[in-house]
């Protein structure tokens, strides 16, 4: 065994010196056959021999010198690594290749640069959602804490004592700070304001994050004191957006909710810490005004003390909490402190979402190969007709292997230039995808997140273009080249050697299939987009300014006042409201105002609703617990403003709003489809508890009473989509008032009376935060730019199936006629028919395409019954039959050539070509 061993490595080291010094091996080989034949011809000379003829003797004895050579390399294993091994001969054959058949050029290289493109892209996205390190230095040693409350399941962040506990105690971890997000207006000069995000957040993160400011100063301890001046500090981007770079804004103050703020310092670009953010106050936490587990949600930060490791903190930080809970354990009992890269306290995929996102990468990789697999069949066509020439040069002494990597060699070529295609449009989408992610996302991105290809996603980009290399040269290259030396005679006499296979049948039928269903889902995206933008509303949605509302809730120092400090709040929102009304209606530009939780065209959220005995219609079956309803709570003038007409029954009065009042109105899809158009007015409804339902528990009349139906109204739109859906309003009361949206209708055009609606909210409180202040016919307007990105992308992805698969239909037909070019003249000349010949050759081509279309129809079926709950109308069925066969008819146009080519065909050409 160990001889063997010896052997081995011995065998290795020679191969390794010899691929590292190739052609000094041949070189010294050469250097000592010449020395054996000049010996030998020494000796033939002392034999009386003439010079030359001694040295011709000399060399006729010893040989071909090469052969020996051959020998040589091989006993080192080098033989097959030449076989393998790709010239620059063979990367510049691949160039003219490109060039000499453009069509495959265009149709291949665009679509491997797309699946480079989306395996790019993914492959970025899931490293940043996994991906848990700042961009700080020793960014991977920042963490955050957290209290887990283990009975519960949840996090607990009401943890200002503890905070206060930990920041004495624990010495594992430095720079202990807290921060909590609020809301407040940004006010300058004397316009309205306008709502920003801003940290309140302690000094300590910003020698937590080691990045000095720009100009001024930072946050220090000394501001968080009570008595301490209120201070600002600035992000690069706001100062640049809302103050215009002013050099001299240290000292300058603005007006931040109701309290006036001096500017201290500007951070520099790239820097918002904790999450997103651009503005930073001092964190002033009063902890003596409230309990243990009361008080403002924060969240904790803080920086591993040097030479100490994550899992050496969390013991101290697990010592210190079973101290807390042994202490407190009314508060404390099932607390557990946490310790986690501050990153994941943010956004923290569980291990399973983790796996899942990382899972992503496999299919991305099968989508290249799949559609490389399609490019193969190109290739492989393409190859065929360089059938003779191959045998050729298989005939002059080249090999298998060496035929392979010169295919190889020439669809790598094609794979980089699709590759430098591909990676500039994953940046591009990349790049517009974090645009959207960042208007829809609250708070802004998180600024770790970078979606710009970093230098290991280029890695894995060429990996993948390795790969499609691979699957589009080296599996049409194998098939090419099986069983070579028994088909010379063939190619002579015309008819050619090659034969699809059981694996072109199946990418033959799956490229088609998926032809077959992306241009129906991209139909169906832009569809809805189309029915998002012009569904009917049943009023004039042009024509009204909505805005949504809140009010700063919190007092001084973050304290909370309990019971009476939220009724009070609740009073002087709704006193607000009232005011902001009656400023508006006095406007000679304003025809009606209201107030409600959601307004039409808004998605209001789902619930479910059990009838009384009074008989209902028939339930879903895929929601066995309730009825789907849409609720709102809205203004008594709501159906007014809207012109809304009540159509049964009675609309809402002052009383109703009044608690205690169970009064509702439901819309005409309700009475349909909730009580099968039985009279709704005096029937009772109540809303279920899911949970409840699906563990058989009954929804208890303190959790959910019952509500009586006093009247029926048109329907208004009550999702994005504007489907006509059960809907059902209550009275808006001042407990329900966290924020409330507010409907404008005006005479004229909103958009110019957008400006003076915001000095009216001013005027009545500059604490006020407006947001989305827009006409309600551009509500929609982020789900719209979401569903163009992804019909775009969509009808990227059905262009280049469908070019591909006319391809590769042309590239099937075109191959069976040449490679059946003498049957066709024979079949021809003894008196068959032309059209039958031709049905006789493309049977299995087009037996294969019926196949991959039917696959495709039976897709769209499939996610059809899926999206229905198992239900498809008779109506769409006939849709899907309808696009199979003008998919069928599209596909055929790739046959016109091919069948005219083959018609074409004469015999005395074909019998010609067999000599």
């Amino acid at each position: 065994m160990v001889s063997l061993f010896s052997g081995l490595v011995a065998r290795a080291r020679s191969l390794a010196r010899g691929i590292r010094r190739t052609s000094s091996v041949d070189v010294e080989m050469e250097e000592e056959f010449r020395h054996h034949i000049e010996l030998r011809t020494r000796d033939l000379m002392h034999a009386g021999l003439a010079p030359a003829d001694a040295a011709r003797q000399a060399r006729l004895e010893f040989g071909s010198t090469e052969r020996y050579k051959e020998k040589g390399r091989q006993s080192r294993g080098l033989r097959r690594f030449d076989d393998l091994r790709a010239s620059w001969l063979d990367f510049k054959l691949g160039f003219r290749m490109l060039v000499k058949y453009p069509g495959l050029t265009m149709v291949g290289g665009f679509a491997m640069a797309f699946a480079i493109a989306v395996g790019t892209a993914t492959f970025e996205i899931v490293a940043e959602a996994t991906g848990h390190t700042l961009p700080l230095p020793e960014g991977d040693r920042i963490v955050g804490i957290q209290n887990r409350d283990v009975a519960a399941s949840r996090d607990e962040r009401r943890t200002s004592h503890d905070f206060v506990f930990w920041r004495e105690q624990l010495r594992s971890v430095r720079d202990l700070g807290a921060y909590r997000d609020v809301e407040r207006n940004l006010i300058l000069g004397t316009g309205p304001g306008e709502p920003v995000q801003v940290a309140e957040i302690s000094a300590a993160a910003f020698r937590l994050t080691r990045v000095p400011p720009l100009l001024g100063r930072t946050l220090v301890d000394a501001d968080e004191h009570a008595a301490a001046s209120p201070v600002i500090v600035i992000g690069y981007d706001e100062w640049q957006r809302r103050f215009a770079g002013d050099s001299s804004i240290v000292g300058r103050a603005v007006r931040l909710g109701d309290e006036r703020s001096t500017v201290v310092g500007v951070m520099p670009a790239g820097f918002a810490f904790p999450v997103s953010h651009e503005y930073w106050v001092p964190l002033r936490l009063n902890v003596l005004a409230y309990g243990r587990r009361e008080g403002p949600s924060i969240r904790l930060f803080g920086r591993l003390a040097p030479d100490v490791s994550f899992r050496e903190a969390q013991a101290e930080l697990t010592v210190l909490g079973e101290r807390t809970s042994a202490h407190y354990p009314d508060t404390h009992r099932y607390l557990r402190p946490q310790l986690k890269p501050f990153a994941k306290t943010i956004t923290d995929p569980s291990g399973e979402e983790t796996l899942a996102l990382m899972a992503l990468n496999l299919p991305v990789v099968m989508l290249v190969i799949l559609v490389c697999a399609n490019v193969a069949l190109l290739m492989f066509a393409r190859a065929a007709t360089r059938e003779a020439e191959i045998i050729v040069r298989t005939a002059l002494g080249a090999s298998r292997g060496r035929i392979i990597a010169q295919l190889f060699a020439e669809a790598l070529v094609l794979g980089g230039m699709a590759a430098v295609v591909g990676l500039a449009a994953a940046d591009f989408g990349l790049r517009r995808l974090l645009e959207i992610m960042d208007f829809g996302f609250y708070g802004g991105v998180p600024f770790w997140i970078d979606l710009r290809l970093s230098p290991t996603t280029v890695i894995y980009a060429i990996a993948l273009t390795l790969l499609a290399a691979a699957v589009a040269g080296v599996m049409p290259a194998l098939k090419v080249t099986r069983g070579m030396g028994t088909r010379l005679r063939q190619v002579g006499s015309g008819g050619g050697g090659l034969r699809f296979g059981g694996v072109w049948t199946a990418v033959i039928v799956c490229q088609v299939a998926l032809t077959v269903a992306f241009p129906a889902i991209a139909f169906v995206t832009r569809q809805q987009a189309v029915e998002i933008r012009s569904g009917e509303d049943g009023f004039p949605a042009n024509e009204y300014l909505s805005a949504r509302l809140e009010l700063d809730r919190e007092l001084p120092n973050g304290t909370t006042g309990g019971e009476a400090s939220t009724t009070a709040f609740d009073a002087r929102f709704g006193e607000t409201r009232q005011q902001i009304a009656r400023r508006l209606a006095a406007d000679p530009a304003v025809a009606g105002v209201t107030f409600a939780s959601l307004l039409p065209r808004m998605d209001h959220g789902q619930k479910y609703v059990a009838v009384d005995d009074g008989g209902a219609a028939p339930l879903d079956p895929r929601w066995p617990f309730g009825y789907q309803v849409r609720p709102a709570s809205v203004d008594p003038n709501f159906f007014d403003v809207f012109d809304a007409p009540i159509l049964s029954g009675r609309g809402f009065r002052a009383a109703d709003e009044q608690a205690g009042s169970h009064a509702v109105v439901v819309n005409q899809s309700f009475v349909k489809h909730v009580l099968g158009d039985r009279n709704p007015i005096g029937r009772r409804v109540r809303y279920v508890n899911v949970e409840d339902s699906r563990a058989g528990r009954a929804t208890s009349e303190a959790s959910s009473p019952w509500y009586e139906i006093v009247g029926v109204v048109g329907d208004l739109a009550m999702t994005i989509d504007r489907d006509r859906v059960p809907g059902i309003y209550h009275p808006m009361r001042a407990d329900h008032a966290a924020s409330a949206h507010v409907a404008v209708h005006v005479r004229g055009d909103p958009g110019s009376f957008a400006p003076r609606f915001r000095g009216i909210v001013a005027a009545v409180d500059p604490t006020l935060r407006l947001y989305d202040v827009m006409s309600l016919d551009r509500l929609a307007d982020s789900e719209l730019q979401t569903l163009g990105f992804v019909s775009r992308l969509l009808a990227v992805v059905s262009v280049i199936a469908l070019t591909l698969s006319l391809a590769g239909i042309y590239a099937v037909m075109s191959f069976a006629v040449a490679r059946r070019t003498r049957e066709i003249g024979i079949r021809i000349a003894l008196g068959a028919n032309r059209r039958r010949v031709v049905v006789a050759v493309f049977r299995q081509p087009l037996t294969q395409l019926g196949i991959g279309i039917a696959v495709g129809a039976a897709l769209l079926v499939g996610m059809s019954l899926v999206a229905r709950g198992g239900m498809m109308p008779a109506r769409s069925f006939v849709l899907v039959v309808a696009y199979a066969a003008l998919m069928m008819a599209v596909s055929l146009l790739a046959c016109v050539v091919p069948t005219r080519r083959a018609l074409r065909v004469e015999p005395t050409e074909a019998l010609r070509a067999e000599g």
